[in-house]
C-alpha cells in the first residue's frame, strides 16, 4: 500500500489531467445512454407477459388513445364537444354517446349514462389514427389539448407522456437540494472550509465518470438513471471524508504535506476498500434478482462505488496538494458537540431498551411477514403526482377505470375466436371484448367482419342494389375460381364479409369498377375499418383478442380471473398468451418470493463473510448483522401498521441497500469499541467514548443518506422512485437509531463472549 500510495502521490498531476480528460469524454457519452422507461421490459424473458408483449410489439398496431374527463359541463354540451373533437385531423373516433342508438328517454336515464356522464362530468374515449409514438398522434393530441384549453379537462394518456423528460426535471431539482444538504452537513463536521469544495469536486468527478460509462451498458433503467447519482453521493461520501481526515491527522504530526498525504493514502486505501465491500455486497446481491431492474441497478451502483473509490484514491490527492495552502488558511474549530451524556444514557438504560428491542424485533418480524404488496406501479402512492396519475385519480372518483388486456391465439380460426369472446362476455368483470369475430360493420350490428354473407345480405350492409351485388359476387367467384357458385346459383354463394370488402376495394383501386361517389366513399370507409381492425387484431403468427376488465388491476381475485381467461383460451388452442398490466403484475408476484429470499440471504451471507474476516470474530458479525436486519424488519413493518400496501420493488431494493450501506455505521462503532477496549478497562467508559468519537462519522453519512433519500421521495413525480426514496429514508433513520442505541448496549452485554470468539488474531481486552 505504501508503494502504491507513493506512486499515486508522485504522479498526482498526471492523474489529475487524466481524470479531467476522462470527465470531458463522459460529458459527451452521458447523453447517448438509452434509458428504458417501462418496468415490463425487465421482466424475465421466459415469462408469459414478456413473450406476449414482444409478439404484440412486432405483429400488431396499437393505436394511440386517451381518456379525457371534462368537469362542470352539461350533457348536451359534452355531446356537441365530442362531435367537434372527432373532426380533428388524426382523431379516428371520440366515444361518448351515439344519439342514434338511444331514444330521448334513455338519454336522461342516469344508469345508462353513468359510464360516460356522471357528477356533471363527461368522459371521452379518444382513439387516434396512428400509434402513440408517431408524429400524427402527437400533433392530434396537441390539437385536442388546445381545443379543451378553456375546459376543466384531465388527460389520462401515454400518447404525449414523457417520463424521461419529467424525471430529468425532477432530478435537476433533487441534485441541487442534495448538494446543498451535503455541503451543510460537511460544514458542520469539517475542520477546514476548503475541504468542502474539494469534496464537491471529487463527488462530481465520480458521478460524471459513472454516468458517462453507463454508455457501455447500452441501456439502463429509468430508476438507475434517476437515483444512481444521488445514491452514489450518499453511499460513497464516507470515502472522501475518511481520506481527508486521515490526511489532516498525518499533517498534524508531520512537517511535510507530501509525506503526510502518502501516509494517509496508504492507510485510507485499506480502510476505504474494507468499508466499501459491505456496500458492494448489497449491490451484488441485487444482481441475482430474476426481475431485471435488480441487476440493472446493482451493476450501475457497483460501478458507482468503484468510481467513487478510484476518484478518492487517484483524483483527490492532486486536489489536496494543489489546494494545501487554502486548506491551511481556512482552518476552523469543529462544530461537532461531544456527546458523553448520550453514552452514559445508553449504558444505564440497557436493562429497559434491550428487552423492548427484542420484543419489538419479534413483533416486527411478524408484521413485516404479513405486509401486503402491490406490483402495479400506477397503484403506488407518491406525494408529487404527475399529470397522468392526477388524471387517473380524478377520473376514478366519477368513473370506473377499465383495465385493458389481450389474448394472443394462432390465426385464422374465427369460429374459435368467436366462442372465446362469447365466454369472456359471460364473466362478470369483463366490460367489453374486441376481436375480428365481433367487429360489426353495419348500423344495426347484425353482421361482423368474419360473417359469410350472401349477395342479398351484402347489399344491406353496403347499401347497394341487389343486381350490383350479384355482379360483384360473380366477379369474385371468377377471380377466386369458385365455379361452383355459378352451378348452385349466385344468390346462395356466401363470402366472408372481410374478403368481399378487400376484393371490391382492390378492384376499385385498379379502376375495374366505376361506382358512384357515395358508394365509393362507403367502400373506402368500410375498407378503412377492416384495415384498422386487421392492424390491431391480425398478425402474421397470432391473432389478438382484446377485452377490458373492471375492478382492481391486481390482487387475488384479479389473478384468478387471469387464470380463468387463460383456461378459456386453452380450450380452443394449445398456444396462447394472456397479456396486460394484470398479467405483468401476476408474473412479478410469482417471482417476488424467490427474489426476496435470494436477496435477503445473499446480502446477509456476503456481509457476514466480510465481517468474519474484518473482525476475526465468529460472534461479533452475527450481532452486527442482526442489528441491521432488525432495522430492516422494523422498516418493513411500518406499512402493516399503517394498513398500506408496499411496492414490491421498494422492498427488494431497499432491503439490499439498507443492509449493505448502513452496516458501515455498525462497523465504525464496533471497530472503535474493540480498539478502545484494549486500553480501557471500564466497559461503560469505553462505550461512552466510542459513541463520542463515532458520532460525527455516523451522523454525517447517515443524515446525508436519510435526507437525500427523503428528498428523492418527496420531489419526484415518478411513483416507483418516490416509493424507493421514502422507504430507504425510513430504513436508514431506523438503522442509525439502533446503531447509536442498541448496538452499543449489545457490545456491552456480550463483551465477554466477544473476547473468547476471536478465531485468528486474538485481542486482549483490559
Amino acid at each position: 500500500m505504501r508503494q502504491i500510495a507513493e506512486t499515486i502521490v508522485r504522479f498526482r498531476n498526471v492523474l489529475l489531467v487524466m481524470f479531467i480528460l476522462a470527465g470531458i469524454a463522459c460529458i459527451f457519452t452521458a447523453g447517448k445512454v438509452k434509458v428504458i422507461n417501462e418496468l415490463t421490459d425487465y421482466l424475465d424473458e421466459d415469462t408469459e407477459t414478456r413473450k406476449g408483449l414482444d409478439l404484440m410489439k412486432d405483429q400488431f398496431t396499437t393505436f394511440g388513445s386517451a381518456k379525457v374527463m371534462i368537469q362542470n359541463i352539461g350533457f348536451e354540451q359534452a355531446r356537441e364537444l365530442a362531435k367537434s373533437l372527432e373532426e380533428i385531423k388524426g382523431v379516428t373516433s371520440v366515444s361518448f354517446y351515439d344519439e342514434d342508438d338511444e331514444d330521448e328517454q334513455e338519454i336522461t336515464d342516469a344508469e345508462k349514462l353513468s359510464d360516460v356522464y356522471n357528477d356533471v362530468s363527461a368522459l371521452f374515449q379518444i382513439t387516434f389514427d396512428t400509434e402513440e409514438d408517431e408524429e400524427e398522434a402527437q400533433v392530434a393530441i396537441a390539437k385536442v389539448r388546445a381545443a379543451l384549453a378553456d375546459y376543466d379537462a384531465y388527460f389520462y394518456t401515454t400518447v404525449d407522456k414523457d417520463d424521461s423528460k419529467n424525471l430529468k426535471e425532477d432530478v435537476k431539482g433533487i441534485l441541487v437540494i442534495v448538494v446543498i444538504i451535503i455541503v451543510l452537513v460537511l460544514l458542520f463536521t469539517s475542520t477546514t472550509y476548503m475541504e468542502i469544495p474539494i469534496f464537491v469536486m471529487v463527488f462530481s468527478m465520480a458521478a460524471l465518470l459513472n454516468v458517462g460509462t453507463n454508455f457501455f451498458f447500452g441501456s439502463i433503467s429509468f430508476i438507475s438513471n434517476a437515483v444512481g447519482t444521488v445514491l452514489q453521493l450518499a453511499l460513497a461520501i464516507d470515502y472522501a471524508i475518511i481520506m481527508f481526515h486521515r490526511f489532516m491527522e498525518e499533517r498534524s504530526i508531520r512537517d511535510n504535506d507530501e509525506e503526510a498525504l502518502t501516509e494517509a493514502l496508504s492507510k485510507a486505501i485499506i480502510e476505504i476498500s474494507s468499508s466499501s465491500l459491505t456496500t458492494v455486497a448489497g449491490m451484488v446481491a441485487l444482481m441475482f434478482m430474476h426481475f431485471g431492474i435488480g441487476p440493472d441497478l446493482g451493476k450501475v451502483l457497483t460501478k458507482a462505488i468503484l468510481f467513487s473509490m478510484l476518484s478518492v484514491f487517484c483524483f483527490m490527492p492532486g486536489l489536496i496538494m494543489n489546494f494545501k495552502e487554502q486548506i491551511a488558511n481556512s482552518m476552523h474549530r469543529s462544530f461537532v458537540p461531544r456527546i458523553h451524556y448520550w453514552g452514559r444514557f445508553v449504558v444505564r438504560s440497557r436493562h429497559i431498551t434491550i428487552p423492548i428491542f427484542v420484543l419489538g424485533t419479534i413483533a416486527a418480524i411478524f408484521m413485516s411477514s404479513k405486509c401486503s404488496f402491490n406490483y402495479d406501479k400506477n397503484s403506488v402512492e407518491s406525494k408529487k403526482l404527475d399529470e397522468y396519475l392526477t388524471a387517473k385519480r380524478e377520473i376514478s372518483k366519477s368513473f370506473d377505470m377499465d383495465n385493458t388486456m389481450a389474448i394472443l391465439v394462432p390465426p385464422g380460426d374465427y369460429a374459435s375466436e368467436a366462442k372465446i369472446l362469447s365466454e369472456l362476455e359471460d364473466i362478470d368483470r369483463v366490460e367489453s371484448t374486441l376481436g375480428m369475430a365481433n367487429v360489426t360493420v353495419d348500423d344495426n350490428e347484425l353482421y361482423v367482419l368474419t360473417d359469410k354473407l350472401s349477395p342479398r345480405e351484402f347489399s344491406d350492409v353496403a347499401d347497394m342494389d341487389i343486381d350490383t351485388c350479384r355482379l360483384l359476387y360473380r366477379f369474385y367467384a371468377l377471380k377466386e375460381e369458385k365455379y361452383g357458385a355459378f352451378l348452385n346459383g349466385i344468390d346462395d354463394f356466401n363470402v366472408p364479409l372481410i374478403d368481399m370488402i378487400d376484393f371490391i376495394y382492390g378492384e376499385e383501386e385498379n379502376e375495374s369498377f366505376d361506382f358512384s361517389d357515395d358508394i365509393s366513399q362507403d367502400i373506402i370507409d368500410m375498407h378503412k375499418k377492416v384495415s384498422d381492425a386487421r392492424a390491431q387484431l391480425e398478425g402474421e403468427l397470432y391473432d389478438r383478442l382484446i377485452f377490458t376488465v373492471s375492478g382492481p388491476v391486481e390482487g387475488k381475485e384479479t389473478f384468478e380471473l387471469v387464470d380463468r381467461v387463460r383456461d378459456i383460451a386453452l380450450k380452443y388452442y394449445n398456444d396462447v398468451y394472456v397479456v396486460g398490466d394484470s398479467t405483468s403484475d401476476y408474473d412479478l408476484s410469482k417471482s417476488f418470493l424467490t427474489d426476496n429470499t435470494v436477496i435477503s440471504l445473499m446480502t446477509a451471507a456476503f456481509v457476514l463473510i466480510i465481517l468474519f474476516f474484518t473482525f476475526d470474530n465468529t460472534i461479533m458479525p452475527i450481532v452486527l448483522v442482526f442489528t441491521i436486519q432488525a432495522a430492516i424488519w422494523i422498516n418493513f413493518s411500518i406499512p402493516f401498521i399503517e394498513n398500506k400496501d408496499m411496492f414490491f420493488l421498494s422492498y427488494l431494493i431497499v432491503s439490499a441497500i439498507q443492509m449493505g450501506a448502513t452496516i458501515d455505521y455498525a462497523i465504525v462503532i464496533t471497530g472503535r469499541y474493540v480498539e478502545l477496549r484494549q486500553t480501557m478497562s471500564d466497559k461503560a467508559e469505553c462505550i461512552t467514548e466510542t459513541l463520542n468519537q463515532c458520532f460525527a462519522t455516523v451522523v454525517t453519512s447517515g443524515s446525508i443518506l436519510t435526507v437525500s433519500a427523503l428528498v428523492v421521495g418527496r420531489m419526484t413525480s415518478n411513483c416507483v422512485i418516490a416509493s424507493l426514496g421514502i422507504t430507504l429514508s425510513k430504513g436508514t433513520l431506523i438503522s442509525i437509531m439502533l446503531v447509536m442505541l442498541i448496538l452499543p448496549q449489545l457490545l456491552y452485554v456480550f463483551d465477554g463472549i466477544f473476547q473468547k470468539s476471536y478465531w485468528r488474531n486474538k485481542k486482549t481486552y483490559v
